[in-house]
């Protein structure tokens, strides 16, 4: 029997869903999303979100709780890392260690996952994702409101680069409110990038210009780290979604880089009225689902970006033994009624068979009460289990209030970061952020302190230290007054 899978992504604009049994597309459907409801992949409502998605789920009458989910990849982090030589049971350690040392976000604020990859003789490579736990956290608010359960989680550009036989090629997806970039180098993504557009009422030639100017310098970051494998320049760019369609612009991208613009075909067989350039997470995650390695250039095809935290628990034995106790007491209740209604019937002639029931009786009593008496001791566990949960709850809340006004600085920080800049440290108090890091000359430092600026989220930016410690390299500290 084919395999029925439900997927759904959601962006700042929309919710898309697509069903398959198999490879075929059954139905699929999209419910815009009012502003404000989504923000830079956020959830800021998930209550209204929630009744967007099951407003969708009902117009397609769709009963199934289990879904596929797809998520923007703005503000998520991916890097290979070479580890030395580990014990398995040491690996998970080494890697939390290294995340720390060379991601610019404490690991305590995102949820990681990784998969190992091929690394030189002696050594351990692994592939890390990590994506900030407010996202992850408020998208399944909004889904648990819905009544939903995922059962598997991908980014976007992962999915992206999937659909890409070859172990090296260039891919980049356009939608309305912004664009993603993936070079896959060796079957690894690295690096990805997906950028939001100032505006959804941007032309199309201020678009293009826009991916242009960010295809270029992400080919020459990545040429620049990897001499010995460039990008060769009859190495195609895949485009996909809104700008494959745009035959005009995939010219006009394609002579601006000297390097062929092709669009991506669909991966799946696409039915008489559906546009696969919306729905192309949606097939990404139908071809994860079903063919998780078969067929694709991408090393790290098996990786479930789905948080512990999230995944279906498993079965309590409590919850087992609770059902079948109480079948058992209230066979026993019906079985003694039964026995008592019988023996009554007539006592004169059977009242030696009613003292050895009444003995019978008696002893059931007992085990009733001691059923009786765990039952009672269930219930109260179950009510210090509830209360803790409300505790805990509340707790989680109060440093989500607390995290948000963190999280929304270092998000600036990082999505205005400049492609010649890069962050060493930052620290963070109730007043200021302190910026460390390194970037190719000063004007580059320079330009990202005026991105800062033009944020308007800090009252003053103050620059510490500016230094030229060799050719191509300058460090500098910055300091960021935090408002109220």
């Amino acid at each position: 029997m084919a395999q029925k899978v439900v997927t759904l992504y959601i962006d700042d604009t929309s919710i898309r869903l697509l069903v398959t049994h198999g490879k075929r597309i059954r139905k699929w459907a999209d419910v815009p999303l009012e502003p404000g409801m989504v923000k830079n992949a956020l959830v800021m409502k998930p209550g209204e979100v929630a009744a967007k998605i099951k407003q969708l789920f009902s117009v397609r009458k769709i009963n199934s709780k289990r879904v596929t989910l797809g998520v923007s990849g703005l503000h998520c982090l991916t890097r290979p890392m070479l580890l030395p030589q580990l014990p398995k049971d040491m690996l998970e350690e080494a890697v939390i260690r290294e995340a720390k040392r060379v991601l610019p976000v404490s690991p305590e604020q995102l949820y990681l996952q990784w998969q190992s990859i091929p690394a030189p003789e002696g050594k351990i490579q692994v592939f890390l994702v990590a994506i900030p736990r407010t996202v992850v956290d408020a998208l399944f608010n909004a889904l648990r409101l819905a009544g939903l359960k995922p059962d598997l989680m991908d980014l976007k550009p992962m999915l992206l680069a999937r659909m890409i036989k070859d172990t090296m090629a260039v891919i980049v997806d356009v939608q309305p409110n912004e664009f993603d970039i993936v070079v896959m180098a060796g079957g690894v993504p690295q690096p990805i990038r997906t950028v939001h557009f100032p505006s959804e009422a941007l032309s199309w030639p201020e678009k293009t210009t826009m991916i242009k100017d960010d295809l270029s310098r992400t080919i020459e970051f990545y040429n620049t780290n990897n001499p010995k494998m460039p990008l060769a320049t009859a190495l195609p760019v895949w485009a996909s979604g809104e700008l494959a369609i745009e035959t005009e612009q995939c010219q006009v991208l394609s002579e601006a880089l000297s390097r062929p613009v092709v669009p991506l075909p669909p991966p799946l067989e696409t039915p008489e009225g559906l546009d696969s350039s919306r729905y192309i997470v949606n097939m990404g995650l139908i071809l994860k689902k079903t063919t998780p390695t078969n067929g694709t250039g991408l090393l790290v095809s098996e990786l479930n970006m789905l948080p512990l935290a999230y995944q279906p628990e498993p079965i309590s034995l409590t919850r087992i033994l609770a059902v079948p106790s109480a079948v058992i007491a209230l066979s026993i209740l019906l079985f003694l009624g039964l026995m008592i209604q019988n023996t009554s019937a007539d006592i004169g002639e059977i009242q030696d068979q009613l003292n050895t029931t009444n003995q019978l009786l008696q002893q059931k009593m007992a085990q009733r009460q001691t059923y009786v008496d765990a039952i009672n001791g269930l219930k109260q566990k179950i009510t210090s289990a509830e209360t803790a949960g409300g505790n805990f709850a509340l707790a989680v809340s109060n440093m989500e209030t607390q995290s948000q006004k963190v999280n929304g600085d270092l998000e600036i920080t990082v999505s205005r970061l400049p492609e010649m800049v890069s962050l060493q440290s930052i620290s963070h108090n109730s007043s200021s952020l302190t910026i460390k890091g390194k970037a190719l000359n000063e004007e580059a430092v320079l330009s990202y302190v005026k991105a800062l600026e033009a944020s308007e989220r800090f009252s003053s930016i103050t620059i510490t230290n500016l230094r030229r410690t060799a050719v191509n390299n300058t460090d500098f500290s910055i300091i960021l007054s935090v408002g109220d």
